[in-house]
C-alpha cells in the first residue's frame, strides 16, 4: 500500500511528499532548513507519518538539512513524544555536524538517535518513505 500526500506551508513553501510506507515503518527524508518558518510543515508532515495505521516506527532522515534551530529542534521533540504515547517508535538518523552539534548542546542526541534496527522494506523491497523538502 502506498499514499502520496502534499502540504505547503504559506511561509516557506516546504512540501511533503509521501513516497510509500510499509505497515510497520516510515522514513521521512527533510531537505532545507527547519526553522521558524518550516518548522509547521515538519509537525505535519511528522503527525502525518505517526498517524499510518500499525505503524510501529518513523525514521527521520536530517542528511540533507542545512540548518536547524530550537523550533525544529521542538517539532522533532514533540514528535518524539507524541510516538511514545501512541506506543511508536520515532528517532533521527544521519544528522549533520551542524544539526548534530545542537542536539549534542542540549543534551538530546542519545535521546532522538538509535544506530541499529533499520527500516524494514517497503513494498518491492525499497525502505518505505516520505519526503519533506524547503
Amino acid at each position: 500500500m502506498s499514499a502520496t500526500f502534499s502540504l505547503v506551508s504559506p511561509s516557506a513553501q516546504v512540501h511533503v511528499d509521501g513516497i510509500g510506507h510499509s505497515p510497520f515503518a516510515v522514513r521521512v527524508v527533510v531537505i532545507g532548513e527547519i526553522d521558524v518558518a518550516t518548522a509547521g510543515a515538519l509537525r505535519d508532515g511528522l503527525l502525518h507519518a505517526l498517524s499510518v495505521p500499525l505503524l510501529h516506527r518513523v525514521e527521520v532522515d536530517l542528511a540533507a538539512v542545512t540548518f536547524m534551530d530550537c523550533g525544529g529542534l521542538g517539532v522533532l521533540v514533540a514528535a518524539r513524544n507524541a510516538a511514545v504515547r501512541a506506543g511508536r517508535r520515532l528517532w533521527i538518523t544521519n544528522p549533520q555536524p551542524i544539526v548534530r552539534r545542537l542536539l549534542e548542546l542540549t543534551e538530546l542526541l542519545s535521546a532522538l538517535t538509535v544506530m541499529a534496527e533499520p527500516a524494514p522494506p517497503g513494498p518491492a523491497g525499497q525502505p518505505a518513505a516520505v519526503l519533506l523538502a524547503a
